[in-house]
């Protein structure tokens, strides 16, 4: 379902240099569609549904190139949640159809959407918010730490992403 909504997503091409700041993914009843809701120059708003599901979509347009990063391969005493590898990351690119170039480098710095999935298969919920504050990239381990409704990923003690279920 998920997948479905990227794909529509990937087809604006003109955002391939964005990246997403915050999604908001809710199940329902929706008329199939993909549309630009607001944009300008450093940011875009983005809503495409299916007859199942909504996905709304924040991207900002990076001030800087986006280079390589090293991932966080430091030791911690969190207890680990997940490692993205950078063949699931270049599988769901493919095929979902996105380009941008951020999940091409050494090592991939992992889609948003896929991090939704993830998310979205651990919690039975009919809307997911979630605001990313770093990019996670593959190699990375990840803490998942959930509260009531409310939940944050870290990485070494460092504050990736934080949302809400419903």
């Amino acid at each position: 379902m998920i997948r479905e909504l990227a794909k529509k997503l990937a087809a604006f091409a003109q955002f391939v240099d964005f990246v997403i700041a915050e999604v908001e993914f809710q199940l329902g009843t929706f008329s199939a569609s993909a549309e630009i809701l607001k944009i300008h120059s450093a940011m875009a708003l983005v809503q495409v549904s299916t007859p199942n599901a909504k996905l709304l979509v924040k991207m900002i347009r990076p001030r800087a190139k986006i280079k390589a990063a090293v991932g966080c391969r430091i030791q911690s005493s969190e207890k680990i949640w997940r490692v993205f590898t950078a063949s699931e990351i270049f599988s769901f690119v493919q095929a979902v159809g996105d380009k941008n170039k951020i999940h091409q480098l050494n090592p991939p710095i992992v889609p948003g959407l896929l991090i939704l999935e993830t998310i979205s298969a651990k919690f039975s919920s009919q809307r997911i918010k979630m605001r990313f504050k770093n990019f996670i990239t593959a190699g990375e381990p990840l803490s998942l730490y959930v509260v009531d409704k409310r939940f944050e990923i870290y990485s070494a003690g460092e504050l990736k992403i934080f949302g809400t279920v419903e």
